[in-house]
Parts: structure tokens; C-alpha cells; sequence
């Protein structure tokens, strides 16, 4: 028997060994966002329409007081950011509402709710709504 016989066996009962009785295992952490975007004028449509990384999520339209929801796969690891471009009335912006670096956290706890009036942009945190943004 000759060296790369034996190396060859030794390899193949490694892959084996591997393969069968000790299969790679990994995993990937992964979460669903939710942003639920809440018409908070008195008398105005909200429209909005968002994208996930460049990914259309669609649009929502939204009477005064009503919600749309918003949802987006986060994988831990990579960087997710959710824009949304929104009118308010005559009030016309682009607005980012979620970034996995800096939401990542609220957003496995619950849903992260905005609210949106004449005066901007209404993030909760720790159940308080606080103003994030004015319209441009």
C-alpha cells in the first residue's frame, strides 16, 4: 500500500466522519420588522410608499387615524434600512424609518409604530411618541 492510499483513506473517512456523523451546523439569525405608520393628521390622507433596501414593499394610503403596516426580513449580520417617501397634503418627504444598526433592537422587542402629522415624523420610544423628523 502506498502513501496516497493511506492519505486517501484518512481523507475520505475525515469527510465521512464530517459529513455523516458530525454534519456542518449553522445558523442564521434572522427577524421580522414591523413598521406600522399611523395618520395622526386631524383632517389629511397620509400617503406613503416604502422600500426595503431598494426593495419596493408598496404603498399605503391612510385616512386621518388610521394605520398601514410595513413588513421587511432582517437578517442579523447585514445592514437593513427601510425608506419611505410620504405626503401630507401639500407636505412631501423622504424619511427613513427603520436602519437595523440603529432600530434593530426595538424591532425584535415589538412592532416600531410611527406617527405622522403636519408637524413631522413621530417615532414611539419607551412609549412616548418622539419627533425623528420635520418635513423638508
Amino acid at each position: 500500500m502506498n502513501n496516497y492510499s493511506i492519505i486517501s483513506k484518512l481523507i475520505l473517512f475525515l469527510l465521512l466522519n464530517v459529513i455523516i456523523i458530525n454534519p456542518f451546523r449553522f445558523s442564521v439569525n434572522a427577524f421580522v420588522c414591523e413598521i406600522t405608520i399611523v395618520d395622526g393628521s386631524p383632517n389629511q390622507i397620509l400617503t406613503t410608499h416604502c422600500q426595503a433596501n431598494g426593495q419596493d414593499l408598496g404603498n399605503g394610503t391612510m385616512d386621518p387615524y388610521t394605520t398601514f403596516s410595513y413588513t421587511t426580513p432582517v437578517v442579523d449580520g447585514q445592514r437593513s434600512v427601510i425608506t419611505c417617501d410620504m405626503a401630507l397634503g401639500n407636505l412631501h418627504g423622504n424619511f427613513q424609518v427603520f436602519d437595523s444598526e440603529v432600530d434593530g433592537g426595538r424591532c425584535r422587542v415589538r412592532a416600531l409604530d410611527w406617527r405622522v402629522d403636519e408637524n413631522g415624523l413621530f417615532a414611539l420610544i419607551d412609549n412616548a411618541f418622539v419627533q425623528r423628523y420635520r418635513w423638508p
